[in-house]
């Protein structure tokens, strides 16, 4: 579940179930490793090592295979081609003639870590130095010689180069520099004055440019884990210390990824992959994080079975980072294509000095009336556990309804719940119906 911010932004007045998945095609077996909508209305997908093109019926059409069928890709376009870099070689399909192939050029280095394009450029860079370089305009398959320069204000390898804000940001394990567009006719681009950072990148797919700003997991001299948003050429710190524990937990940090999407006037930036053992989410529109994840068949939480997504045909369109399947993502549906999404919330431990409490009662405030028709949902659930351990040991779960399709007065209340000196309450429904929780009130 997601915050709500009540109208002036100061509180949150519910929490509201976020977005289900249900198949719109399936392309391959190799998992999703990125997606990309190009300008000219075409959508593509790399499934393990193919490239595939699929049409607003879901139909695909075999594109190319790539070197590898693991690991991070980039994808980038100008207005003939696509460009795909797989951590170490550049890949091209041309859209005119749908001509897929592996880039040789004198100029391109023989490892290159990610590729991006502004103003009809594309740029990589070239992987365990401070180089980038860049190809002849609106041409992935011309790369001069000495079309290259390096991010000098520290001697620190570049992770990636992605054009942001119309801008090249050079980012690098310490530090991050951004250039511009100068038009000089030796080399286009320059370092703009005073544009450097003392934070770099600890995961390059980690960076996405949204809501006209970028946003990226940093690592500095001093330092990693950090989530932060560029405000001009200053990075601001919004990940908390929990958040931060998440991914300095990670066991490949290096290989985090981030998605964004906006439903509903939200608009996430979703951290997963790199070992994280949930995908983090931030609401930029809120300011507030929470988890999304996936509840395995062994009844654990993993990562939300999302790995990347395009907005095409009109539909939110997520790749599955298990297989070759494809999901449109929305609100409107209540289910990880059929499987159970667990909604769960945890509330902040009770406890006053020491004291013995006598807790009569846990009302929750739901947005009540949404069963189904027939089958599961029919007569939604909540469940409820109790701790007086701090969260280490439970209770077994206690369920009310949360009202059957129309019975919108229906009060939810665990009554006599017991005396304690400290309680912790954790609250789940599975079932596939709309979830909004009001409120809590104890007594």
């Amino acid at each position: 579940m997601y915050p709500i911010s009540d109208q002036d932004g100061a509180e949150i007045a519910s929490l509201q179930g976020t977005a289900g998945l249900s198949l719109f095609t399936s392309i391959s077996s190799g998992g999703i490793r990125n997606g990309f909508y190009s300008g000219k209305g075409r959508a593509f997908f790399v499934s393990g090592a193919a490239l595939y093109e699929i049409d607003e019926i879901g139909m695909k059409t075999f594109r190319g295979n790539l070197g590898t069928s693991t690991g991070n890709i980039s994808m980038a376009e100008d207005i003939n081609s696509l460009a795909i870099c797989d951590g170490t070689k550049l890949y091209s399909l041309e859209y005119s003639s749908n001509n897929f192939t592996s880039i040789s050029a004198t100029g391109l280095p023989s490892s290159v870590g990610y590729v991006s394009n502004i103003d009809g450029y594309f740029v990589v860079n070239e992987n365990n130095t401070g180089r980038f370089h860049i190809s002849a305009i609106n041409d992935v398959s011309s790369w001069g010689s000495l079309d290259f320069a390096t991010a000098e204000s520290e001697p620190d390898n570049l992770v990636c180069a992605i054009n942001a804000i119309g801008q090249l940001w050079l980012m690098g394990t310490k530090t991050t520099e951004i250039w511009a567009n100068t038009g000089a006719s030796t080399f286009p681009f320059g370092r703009i004055a005073g544009a450097v950072m003392q934070v770099g990148i600890s995961s390059a797919h980690s960076a996405i440019e949204i809501d006209n700003t970028l946003m990226w997991v940093g690592l500095d001299e001093y330092g990693e884990s950090i989530v932060y948003r560029a405000s001009g050429f200053t990075p601001q710190r919004v990940s908390n210390s929990m958040i931060e524990r998440r991914i300095q937990e990670a066991g490949e940090k290096e290989e985090i990824k981030a998605w964004a999407y906006q439903e509903d006037g939200h608009l996430f930036y979703i951290l997963t992959g790199g070992g994280l053992e949930t995908s983090l989410a931030y609401d930029l529109t809120t300011g507030l994080w929470h988890e999304r994840a996936y509840l395995n068949t062994d009844g654990n939480f993993e990562q939300h079975l999302g790995s990347c997504h395009i907005y095409a045909f009109g539909k939110h369109l997520v790749g599955d980072r298990r297989n070759g399947n494809i999901y449109e993502l929305s609100l409107s549906y209540y289910s990880d294509n059929g499987d159970e999404i667990a909604r769960e919330r945890t509330y902040t431990h009770i406890i006053d000095e020491g004291r013995r409490i006598r807790y009569n009662a846990l009302e929750i405030g739901f947005e009540t009336g949404v069963g189904l028709q027939t089958g599961q949902g029919s007569n939604p659930l909540v469940s409820l556990q109790l701790s007086q351990d701090g969260a280490r040991t439970w209770s077994n779960w206690i369920t009310k309804s949360i009202g059957k399709v129309g019975k919108y007065q229906t009060k939810v209340v665990f009554r006599r719940l017991g005396i304690a000196e400290q309680m912790t309450f954790k609250i789940r429904i599975t079932d596939p119906v709309k979830v909004n929780i009001t409120g809590s009130y104890l007594s």
